[in-house]
């Protein structure tokens, strides 16, 4: 799923800008970008190339990579650690199947039960992702 600038996002070949809420309450449905159109914020604006060169000198160099540790140096984690880093994964794994179904759904195409009712966990599982990342760092 890529997303642009303007919000839009791509489904394959199909782009869609999604549904929102407005300041109203009311809801937003999403809509069917036409083929070709481009909004303004996606425009990418001609930069002439001293104008480039005189950029790229001001942005800092990337900062050198860490030498990343053997496994002799790492220090053991805890059982703790390792059943919420387990915990973390597995709802990372049920944010992207549930991310899937949302595509599927704004296609059009028709879910069993089963999948509307994981959809409809999509928010739970995102606070309690969002709880354990905040609470791991």
């Amino acid at each position: 799923m890529e997303k642009t600038n303007s919000g839009i996002i791509a489904v394959g070949e199909e782009r869609w800008i999604p549904g929102s809420r407005r300041a109203d309450g009311s809801y937003r449905k999403e809509r069917k970008v036409r083929p070709g159109f481009t909004p303004l914020e996606d425009l990418q604006r001609y930069a002439s190339p001293a104008a480039r060169r005189q950029q790229e000198a001001a942005t800092p160099p990337p900062a050198p990579e860490k030498k990343k540790p053997t496994h002799g140096d790492q220090p053991k984690p805890t059982s703790d650690a390792t059943a919420e880093q387990r915990k973390i994964k597995a709802l990372q794994k049920k944010l992207r199947q549930i991310e899937e179904l949302e595509q599927k759904m704004i296609r059009g195409e028709k879910l069993d039960e089963n999948q509307v009712d994981k959809v409809k966990k999509g928010k739970a599982v995102r606070d309690e992702l969002a709880q354990l990342t905040a609470s791991s760092s």
